[in-house]
């Protein structure tokens, strides 16, 4: 094994809308807001780059004029919630000092991306990566593994995926790549021991 290829969201990145959400509207609003945002095409549309946030945030005010100043604020903070997931960046960095080459392969906005970047140094750690935000492709669509194979000369069978989806998983197998399905209730640390990674 040769390369370690991570998602972003539940992997590195905690990322729980519901939980954010409810730190700031009460029950009504927040559910409503998780479905109108958190489970809507736009977000889609963000994740795939065919959108930014301010499309997004005029798509929703004319749409759902009651909740104007909810949604605004939502979308223009919701970054806020991504925070590293401290024993996963260790793992990230002993893989580093074990030589392997890393990668981002993430369903992830342009303009949330820069931010991440600027916000966190670990990012620095990877050799490269595929953001479907610039890519207008998302996983589990197996274009997206092979873009990621093709621009870094990736062979799969040398490469491990870990992500938060089972779906996403199993692509990555279909295309030779080994896998973890991190869960909520993973051990990162111990699933890479297993594999003799670490």
């Amino acid at each position: 094994m040769k390369n370690i290829v991570f998602d972003l969201g539940n992997v590195l990145l905690r990322f729980y809308p519901e939980e954010y959400l409810s730190q700031h509207f009460c029950k009504e609003i927040y559910e409503e807001l998780m479905i109108i945002i958190f489970c809507s095409d736009e977000w889609v549309q963000l994740d795939l780059g065919h959108l930014l946030i301010d499309d997004v945030i005029d798509i929703f005010n004319k749409r759902y004029p009651k909740y104007q100043k909810e949604m605004t604020f939502t979308l223009k903070n919701w970054t806020d919630m991504l925070i590293p997931i401290k024993e996963n960046v260790e793992v990230l960095k002993e893989c580093q000092q074990k030589g392997y080459s890393l990668y981002v392969l993430s369903n992830f906005h342009k303009e949330a991306i820069f931010t991440m970047k600027e916000k966190y140094d670990f990012f620095s750690l990877f050799d490269g990566g595929i953001i479907s935000g610039f890519e207008h492709v998302i996983k589990p669509d197996k274009k997206i593994y092979e873009l990621l194979f093709e621009r870094y000369h990736l062979d799969p069978k040398e490469s491990l995926f870990i992500d938060d989806s089972l779906a996403n998983i199993e692509t990555a197998k279909h295309l030779g790549m080994n896998g973890i399905h991190l869960r909520f209730d993973t051990n990162l640390k111990e699933e890479l021991k297993k594999l003799k990674i670490l």
